[in-house]
């Protein structure tokens, strides 16, 4: 196991972004995608302009997609300080750090492969937005310094899967 998170620590500082690279700002920019704030506004005004337009179908979704998000949430909490993995070294101060400094699973990934998940039964095409999304995110948050690989790759699959388990859930009871 260890050989592993060695390998693991080793092939995401060689993706992590320096701070004097060009794209770096625009990798931390992309790492905050997946902020909960951020997300969870996104889905109360697609919440509201449901309501307004009468669309029940996506109110429906919306409650679902929110059911997956805090599902996620909890399995993302759980997992976090049950492996207590320190995050990397972070140079540039990343604010996420201040409150959260455990890194496994990421939080952002999760969350977001968990919106693109559920989403995509609705709207297959926004899923699949939401997708590479989700891709971007998770990508950034390691070339900014905040996760090792291993970190993002696990919260993509908790996210997929627990929104996977969310809607076949919704359909089936």
């Amino acid at each position: 196991m260890t050989w592993l998170l060695q390998r693991d620590a080793t092939l995401s500082r060689k993706l992590t972004l320096p701070l004097e690279h060009p794209r770096r700002a625009l990798a931390a920019k992309a790492a905050h995608m997946g902020d909960g704030p951020l997300v969870f506004t996104g889905l109360a005004l697609v919440y509201v302009a449901a309501r307004l337009f009468n669309w029940p179908a996506v109110r429906a979704m919306v409650w679902l997609v929110l059911a997956g998000l805090l599902v996620t949430a909890l399995v993302v909490f759980a997992v976090k300080y049950t492996f207590r993995r320190e995050r990397p070294h972070d140079p540039a101060g990343f604010v996420t750090i201040a409150y959260d400094k455990y890194s496994f699973p990421s939080g952002h990934s999760a969350r977001m492969s968990a919106l693109a998940g559920a989403v995509w039964p609705f709207h297959p095409p926004a899923g699949f937005i939401l997708l590479i999304a989700a891709t971007v995110v998770a990508l950034a948050r390691v070339m900014v310094g905040v996760h090792y690989l291993a970190d993002v790759l696990a919260g993509y699959a908790i996210g997929l899967g627990v929104a996977l388990l969310v809607a076949w859930a919704w359909m089936v009871f």
